[in-house]
């Protein structure tokens, strides 16, 4: 498994953390609550927290090309909901 880590800063992290999981729940298994997200995507998995100024994603995939569709739905929707305020993940690579 090869891993990949980003984060959005946003004081309202918890409600976009909610609205990316509910969205994701229309076509993957998805669990979440407040601070936390787990979306099992057919690539990979996107696992979520919220704190008071981040949302957080730490994606895990068997290779390159699924964690990158992984990233590029997290991207995707990130830009989609922050329409009217636009945000972006910083993406990195995970710390040992």
């Amino acid at each position: 498994m090869i891993r990949r880590q980003g984060h959005v800063p946003t004081p309202e992290a918890s409600r976009y953390l909610q609205r990316l999981c509910f969205h994701f729940t229309k076509k993957i298994a998805v669990t979440y609550d407040e601070h936390r997200g787990d979306a099992a995507f057919p690539w990979g998995r996107c696992v979520m927290h919220a704190d008071a100024e981040a949302l957080h994603f730490d994606c895990t995939a068997a290779d390159a090309e699924s964690l990158g569709r992984v990233q590029f739905a997290i991207d995707a929707h990130v830009s989609l909901f922050s329409r009217k305020r636009p945000m972006a993940v910083v993406w990195r690579e995970p710390e040992a």
